[in-house]
């Protein structure tokens, strides 16, 4: 038998106290759009909502029920001239919270039954999504997926957002405004420049990597692989103001160099012309070197170092360097160099070093870009 459900406003009908803007829309706060419904309808709708909305937008030409989180009281700066648009605020003061008998929560919409009023909870299902704070299950209409603390998405979802598909929805490490897009440790024979331009991994959504060792800056063995985001394969659409190289040893920094990101690509950005700052005093744009690149110096499969800033080539003893990340099996390159696993060496000084008798080795290297919108 099919029964008939019906708002239940019958309990809040000694309060029917609305506020009306004519020709006003409030703008920013919609948490739900209805359509093919007159305008008293509407704020009904609202008012079955208890707290949760506070005010609506209807359009008189189209019909068109917009459910509001705010108000324009307490946000007028919102509310904006809009000819078609009705803006309403509706008084809650009586009703928040009741359904009858029964107490709803501020998210759930008050309906009345065959068998008396309940309280549906309204929202929409979103899939699992990794360092989010609602990790699969019910998102309420009203609330916008967040990250969670140490983590940021470069961009919004709600319910509302019907155009956009809740997996773009990306949760990234943060720290002080820098987002963390590539990161790897000693060890292992992947180079790091191949690792880095490699299209399509996506360690950010990848619940099989294991952040809490693989965006460390300490070395881990519970970490077996390079941690790459998807971002450095949309770089160019990013708005990327800066770029910022870290090699760390026993987890404090022990280098770093920052390049301007402005219209850069995802190898051009490591390069002399684009050095913004660096521990190095004399790592500028007007320094000579034979090697500043991210692919750097490389024979075969036998020996390469990527992310190389050298100064000069004089047969191993006399090579003068700043940093690299750098693998090479026994018979080539340099002796410090041959254990067939990748090493980070640096100059431990303030400018450039001989390579034999200077270096010393960090043990993970990271990179992270400045975006608009990350804190």
């Amino acid at each position: 038998m099919f029964h008939k459900l019906w708002f239940c406003t019958l309990f809040s009908a000694h309060v029917q106290s609305f506020s009306t803007f004519n020709g006003k829309y409030l703008s920013g706060h919609s948490f739900l759009t209805l359509e093919n419904m007159g305008m008293r309808m509407c704020a009904r709708d609202c008012e079955a909502y208890g707290g949760g909305c506070k005010s609506v937008n209807f359009d008189r030409d189209h019909f068109v029920c917009e459910l509001n989180s705010k108000n324009a009281t307490d946000n007028p700066n919102d509310l904006v001239d809009k000819s078609s648009s009705v803006h309403i605020q509706v008084n809650q003061s009586s009703i928040t919270g009741t359904c009858g008998s029964k107490t709803c929560s501020t998210w759930d919409k008050c309906i009345v039954t065959h068998s008396g009023p309940e309280c549906l909870l309204m929202g929409c299902d979103i899939p699992k999504i990794k360092n989010a704070v609602f990790n699969s299950g019910f998102l309420p209409f009203g609330k916008s997926l967040q990250c969670q603390t140490g983590y940021q998405s470069l961009i919004t979802w709600t319910c509302a957002d019907k155009n956009k598909d809740p997996t773009d929805f990306k949760c990234y490490k943060v720290s002080s405004g820098w987002v963390l897009i590539y990161r790897s440790q000693a060890g292992g024979n992947v180079s790091d420049y191949l690792s880095f331009i490699s299209n399509g991994t996506s360690d950010e959504t990848n619940d099989d990597i294991i952040d809490e060792h693989c965006t460390a800056t300490t070395k881990s063995a519970l970490c077996t692989s390079k941690y790459r985001t998807s971002l450095i394969d949309q770089w160019e659409s990013l708005d990327i103001s800066q770029v910022q190289l870290h090699l760390y040893k026993s987890g404090t920094q022990v280098a770093e160099v920052v390049f301007n990101g402005t219209g850069s690509t995802n190898t051009d950005w490591f390069s002399k012309n684009r050095v913004v700052s660096s521990t190095w005093t004399d790592v500028t744009p007007t320094q000579t070197y034979n090697y500043f690149s991210i692919e750097g110096h490389v024979l075969e499969s036998n020996y390469w170092r990527n992310f190389q800033i050298w100064n000069q080539y004089g047969g191993c003893p006399n090579d003068v360097f700043w940093m690299t990340s750098s693998f090479a099996k026994p018979g080539y390159a340099c002796p410090q160099e041959r254990n067939s696993t990748i090493q980070y060496f640096y100059c431990p000084q303030t400018t450039k070093c001989n390579f034999e008798n200077n270096y010393e080795l960090a043990d993970v290297m990271t990179i992270s870009i400045q975006v608009p919108g990350v804190t």
